[in-house]
Order: C-alpha cells, then sequence, then structure tokens
C-alpha cells in the first residue's frame, strides 16, 4: 500500500515546512513515490490528458492542485471513487479548507496549512495504521474534539428548533459528522451522555 506525493515545486516544501530537513525525511518514507521535478511534471500532463495509470496499490493521493485541470481532476476523482483511495489536494490558491467523506475521502487545503508539523506525523501515521487514519490529522490536532463539540451543538439546536426544514439540516449534519467520528454509538440526543464522556476523555488527553 502506497501513497502518491505529486509536488512539482520543491522550494514550495522548503518554504512551508517547518525545518529543512523534513523534505528529505518525506522523501525517505518507502510507501510513499514522490517523483522528481521533471517525471512529476510528466505524470501531472499524463493525469491532464487522462491517459496516467495509477497504482492499484495506492491508499492515498498527494497532489498540487494548480497543475491539475478540470479533465486531470476528474481523472483522479474517478480513480479515487472506485478504488476508495484518499486525495489531499493543496494549493497557495485555496482559501478554505474543505472535507468531505461521501464517496471517498476528500480534503482541499491551503499549502501553507498543508506544509506544517503535522504533516510529517500524518504520513507515519497513516503509514503505521494500514491508512486507516482519518485526512482530519492533517488539518488540526484536535480535530475530534471540535467535532464532538459541534455534534453537541447540534443536538442542542435540534430540542429547540421548529421549523422541519431547519431540523433536517441539522439532522443531514448531525449524521455526516457521525460518518466521521466512527464511534460504537450513533450521536443523538439519546446518547449525549456517552457523547459527553468522550468529550470529557478527549480534553483530558490535550
Amino acid at each position: 500500500m502506497k501513497i502518491l506525493f505529486l509536488e512539482d515545486r520543491p522550494d514550495r516544501q522548503l518554504n512551508h515546512l517547518p525545518h529543512k530537513e523534513d523534505a528529505k525525511e518525506i522523501e525517505s518514507f518507502p510507501a510513499l513515490f514522490m517523483p522528481k521535478s521533471d517525471e512529476c511534471k510528466t505524470i501531472f500532463k499524463q493525469i491532464n490528458d487522462g491517459e496516467y495509470s495509477f497504482d492499484n496499490d495506492l491508499k492515498i493521493i498527494i497532489a498540487h492542485k494548480s497543475s491539475l485541470d478540470t479533465k486531470g481532476l476528474e481523472h483522479i476523482n474517478r480513480f479515487c471513487k472506485a478504488n476508495m483511495v484518499k486525495l489531499i489536494c493543496f494549493s497557495g490558491g485555496i482559501s478554505q479548507i474543505t472535507y468531505n467523506n461521501e464517496e471517498y475521502e476528500f480534503l482541499n487545503i491551503n499549502s501553507a496549512e498543508f506544509y506544517t508539523e503535522r504533516l510529517i506525523p500524518f504520513i507515519k501515521h497513516s503509514i503505521n495504521n494500514n491508512f486507516e487514519t482519518t485526512l482530519l490529522e492533517i488539518v488540526y490536532k484536535d480535530w475530534k474534539l471540535s467535532y464532538m463539540c459541534l455534534a453537541r451543538q447540534i443536538i442542542e439546536n435540534l430540542k429547540l428548533e421548529t421549523n422541519d426544514s431547519a431540523r433536517n439540516e441539522f439532522e443531514v449534519k448531525l449524521e455526516k459528522i457521525n460518518s466521521i467520528l466512527k464511534f460504537g454509538f450513533t450521536v443523538n440526543s439519546e446518547t449525549i451522555q456517552e457523547l459527553n464522556k468522550e468529550i470529557t476523555k478527549r480534553i483530558l488527553l490535550v
């Protein structure tokens, strides 16, 4: 199982990563394939032409989004959807983090927020845990706590909301949070005490 890391501007890593030696450490992971500049550009062209054959052992694809055109993004999306491969797209032009896990796990993130001290631990954790980690680990350390607190707020809002349309929106959001947290119980008004216990445990771990 592998990670394909497509970065066609190596200087960006050096500019953003906390330590210059981090770039070499990233390249040292046996399960990670990071083609050098010219080879990387060739692969991007093949992807944009819809001709690149992705390795079936891939579990995560990381790609500089600005080097992909619409056809290239569609080519990657089709592969990720068909094979449940996780996809991270990073670029300096991305102003807002977006995350989706409906068809496959997808993260859209700014380069400066991607190349942080969380990147190497994320790669290590993904490889060591058979790629069962969520892409949210690269966004912020305490992502689970944030989602748990959001779930609790949504449950409180549902208690007070009388508008059916608004209630439906809250319930859809809660369903998505459940699919992200993947607890052994469904987070809802009946399991609020279990959720509070999980929040307390998470706070004590911080």
